[in-house]
């Protein structure tokens, strides 16, 4: 990319060698789908012994290639060495870890038993796991290790071969994975795909198993439309603007540097990444002043090697279109009055510290792109509200977010805006680390994508859920009760066979059904505490017996 070899970052990676970004060619993307799909049929992707090969192998293409990632990473987005092992490969690695560790169990069929009627008891009732096919996995440029191989650790986890579509809009990363990953995984199975919008529409035609993609909403909708052309599921990573609310109860001093510290990754440009921040009016001077001296205390103004326009724990814009898109908010913001903190300004790195701008009360009458769409990088918009109530009614006047972070001295409060908002996940005091979390589903809701994957959640993405019941010929005296003519006694054996009925009785209000819950649970305590006083009661007088 322009200008990163110039950036003052320090660097000693430059004798690393990178493969030239090269498209691939359309004929050779008939070839990939076509041998992918020959592997899968084989039925060899399918079994557990390679499933654990790939899984493993695919640990250990990181591992033994982790400095000319880094290398590629500062290439392409100017990211030091550290955060692209802590936010790009990570995450893989304990992906990996947890599916080669658990793959086994997520395989076993899943048995319905215990909710089935009597007469299906017996019919061995389960779900069958099996992989759908073979995956298109498309990828987003701002964490192109991230967000290509944790998908695919779901897709090999479930014995779908796959075809990863690496943005362009991250070449050295793409170019390299593509020569990687043909060395490591099983290259029947498994294949990258070089390119740009042509390459991908000529990916979307196809018929796929699963189709997962990462990036803005606008292309997810095409993706989305495509994929109905053929029939083909999908889950759709698409972020949006992240929420935080912060209560009157808040530690401003906390929020600000635990927030800082993750919007000045990437630059801001994550999907995750807080987007603006409803304060709580009688507190927002209060937490813009501790935004600003948490700035100036962690990223001091250049020269300092922690300016935003050195450290490398940020990184570039993706190209000038978005470095003037964020000049565009702050000159905006400048011109109103609005300008709370004007971050530095680098053009030629395509670099630019944390800017803030405060708006109206309530956000009233404000228009433009920082209020209305995802910034994707350093400039917040701070907005004051009333009280926790009006940032909840501002949330859910708009389309739902990826994330939702809520700052507040009181689990109460978080609580209180969990249970009222809708998004993708939700943070109390803290930001992003929702992703780390590998045991919890990632995705969105609404306007913010759909599917979820990461952990067992990615095995599902990738597998389909195969309904199973077996009915054997001695069953035939039970099923020829369907058979005509049908009597009154024999409809009358079938129902009891097939329909539970209406078995409860009818409800009041409710307040009815309210005050029977708190019955039951009142019942089950007091349940608990008799069990607890005969057994304390029992152990008594047997250790009297003892001493006697």
């Amino acid at each position: 990319m322009n200008n990163i070899e110039s950036s003052p970052l320090p660097h000693n990676h430059s004798n690393l060698t990178i493969p030239e970004y090269t498209p691939t060619p359309m004929d050779e993307i008939e070839k990939i789908y076509t041998r992918l799909n020959a592997r899968f049929d084989s039925h060899a992707t399918h079994s557990l012994a390679y499933r654990l090969y790939n899984l493993k192998q695919l640990g250990y293409l990181i591992q033994d290639n982790e400095r000319r990632i880094q290398e590629a990473v500062y290439r392409d987005l100017g990211k030091g060495a550290f955060d692209v092992s802590s936010g790009d490969l990570w995450p893989i690695l304990n992906e990996i870890n947890l599916a080669r560790k658990r793959v086994k169990g997520w395989m076993k069929d899943e048995s319905r038993l215990w909710d089935a009627m009597f007469s299906f008891k017996f019919m061995r009732p389960r779900i069958k796991k099996q992989p759908k096919g073979v995956a298109l996995i498309i990828s987003a440029w701002n964490f192109p290790w991230q967000l290509t191989l944790s998908p695919l650790v779901g897709a090999i986890a479930a014995g779908c071969p796959a075809v990863l579509k690496v943005s362009e809009h991250a070449p050295s990363s793409s170019a390299l994975l593509a020569e990687l990953l043909p060395r490591y995984l099983d290259p029947e199975g498994y294949a990258v795909v070089l390119g740009a919008v042509e390459e991908s529409t000529r990916l979307l035609e196809k018929p796929w198993g699963h189709i997962l993609y990462t990036g803005s909403g606008n292309v997810g909708k095409i993706v989305a439309a495509a994929a109905a052309k053929t029939l083909t599921p999908t889950t759709l990573e698409l972020g949006g603007k992240s929420p935080v609310v912060v209560s009157s109860c808040a530690n401003m001093k906390i929020a600000a540097r635990r927030m800082f510290t993750i919007k000045q990754m990437a630059a801001g440009q994550i999907c995750i990444a807080p987007d603006y921040v409803l304060v709580v009016k009688d507190k927002v001077d209060e937490f813009i002043k501790a935004c600003k001296d948490t700035v100036d205390q962690l990223f001091p103004p250049s020269p300092s090697p922690w300016s935003f326009l050195h450290t490398p724990q940020s990184s570039s814009m993706r190209n000038t279109g978005d470095f003037d898109r964020m000049i565009s908010y702050i000159d905006k913001a400048e011109q109103e009055g609005k300008l709370a903190h004007r971050g530095e300004i680098d053009k030629d790195s395509r670099r630019i510290g944390i800017s803030l701008v405060k708006t109206s009360l309530n956000a009233e009458g404000e228009s433009g792109g920082l209020v209305q769409d995802e910034v994707f990088g350093p400039v917040m918009a701070i907005i004051p509200v009333d009280d926790v109530d009006a940032a909840i009614q501002y949330i859910n006047a708009r389309p739902h977010p990826l994330a939702l972070y809520v700052c507040s001295g009181k689990r109460s409060v978080f609580k209180k805006v969990v249970e009222q908002t809708w998004s993708g996940s939700a943070t109390w005091n803290d930001f992003a680390f929702a992703t780390y979390a590998r045991n919890l589903p990632f995705g969105g809701v609404g306007a913010s994508g759909w599917g979820a994957y990461h952990g067992k959640e990615g095995f599902d993405t990738f597998t389909h859920h195969k309904a199973v019941l077996e009915v054997p010929y001695f069953f035939e005296p039970l099923m020829s009760l369907r058979y005509p003519p049908l009597t009154k006694l024999r409809m009358t054996l079938f129902k009891v066979l097939l329909c539970t009925g209406v078995s409860y009785s009818r409800p009041v209000s409710v307040e009815g059904e309210e005050n029977k819950l708190r019955r039951k649970k009142v019942i089950k305590w007091m349940t608990v505490v008799l069990v607890i006083l005969v057994g304390v009661g029992f152990g008594g007088l047997r250790w009297s017996g003892l001493r006697n």
